[in-house]
């Protein structure tokens, strides 16, 4: 009980020198009594100071001293071996809340944050409720590139923002290129075993289009016995290949996947990676094995993608995609 009233008395001095502008005063108290604490093994004290003190300073856009104190809080987490849990996310996701667009360290930040949550979470890729809210995040500040991979290891909701962002994202090119923008979505999902993700990311991405991109229907037979069924035919050539290739991996249809894949060979080839993310496809659902220079692992690239670093200030214009469309 003692513990709790000296941390809040601490707090309370603490906000009193930050509201009469004693900035750098207040960041170096703060910092001086977090280091007391954690060398006292007093854990949560220091969480809870220095989630405040980030908070507050931040709030009074001392962004380097607020980015300071965030990294810190995530090192308090590392040092008490801190789950994942709504509390414990819910701090970060706060001060992300508080950052500028254009704050350097809020990358900085995110990497670190999703490092502890892939160190003390459920999931190897990090937290998906922290992921989601970090695509969310970049989306809205028109950073797509960056967002991908945080919508990729994302939660339920995730794969529908990520067609919406794609939408949006591919709405400045030529219509003849938007569906290399939905086809990283599919492919990287499928190369996960996500079926319903896939499909749910196509779908989303199809509500933004223009509804002339219809272009009437088609019969397709889900299996070789059954009834067929109408599918939507598209002007462009990689939705119908997108949509023909989600309906094909719930089948037992290696052959098929075979002829879909040569019958869209020209189309596929607007991006050399679309090559290796099919090889992964194939191999996942029919049992198609490639030889390869190198293993695949997109559980690794996605990793990899989430802590490379970026122009913390990219946006659409300025960030390079992985998919090359000029």
């Amino acid at each position: 009980m003692s513990n709790v009233k000296g941390t809040d008395k601490v707090l309370d001095k603490l906000k009193v020198s930050v509201e009469e502008g004693n900035y750098y005063e207040a960041h170096q108290m703060y910092r001086t009594v977090c280091r007391r604490y954690i060398k006292q093994k007093k854990y949560m004290s220091a969480i809870d100071l220095l989630f405040s003190g980030a908070e507050i300073l931040l709030k009074h856009n001392q962004t380097g001293s607020g980015t300071d104190l965030s990294l810190y809080l995530i090192d308090a987490y590392n040092q008490e071996e801190m789950p994942v849990t709504e509390e414990s996310r819910a701090r970060i996701i706060q001060l992300l809340e508080l950052f500028p667009s254009n704050e350097p360290g809020r990358k900085r930040f995110i990497d670190v944050a999703v490092s502890w949550s892939v160190k003390f979470g459920e999931n190897p890729a990090g937290d998906p409720e922290l992921h989601h809210f970090v695509g969310e995040l970049l989306w809205k500040d028109k950073m797509y590139h960056e967002a991908e991979p945080h919508f990729l290891a994302g939660n339920a909701e995730s794969s529908k923002s990520y067609g919406k962002m794609l939408a949006e994202w591919s709405g400045k090119e030529h219509p003849s290129k938007r569906g290399a923008y939905i086809a990283r979505a599919v492919l990287q999902y499928l190369c996960l075993r996500s079926i319903r993700e896939a499909k749910t990311s196509f779908d989303s991405f199809i509500a933004e289009l223009d509804p002339s991109i219809r272009s009437g229907t088609a019969p397709y037979h889900p299996t070789l016995t059954g009834e067929s069924i109408e599918i939507p035919i598209y002007s462009l050539s990689l939705l119908n290949f997108l949509q023909l290739l989600i309906l094909t991996v719930q089948r037992d249809a290696a052959d098929l996947f075979t002829e879909l894949r040569d019958k869209y060979k020209n189309e596929l080839s607007i991006e050399p990676s679309f090559h290796d993310l099919l090889n992964k496809i194939g191999e996942v659902f029919f049992n198609i094995r490639i030889q390869r220079p190198q293993q695949f692992n997109l559980l690794q690239d996605l990793m990899n993608s989430l802590f490379t670093p970026q122009n913390a200030g990219s946006s659409s214009g300025g960030s390079q995609s992985r998919v090359e469309l000029d």
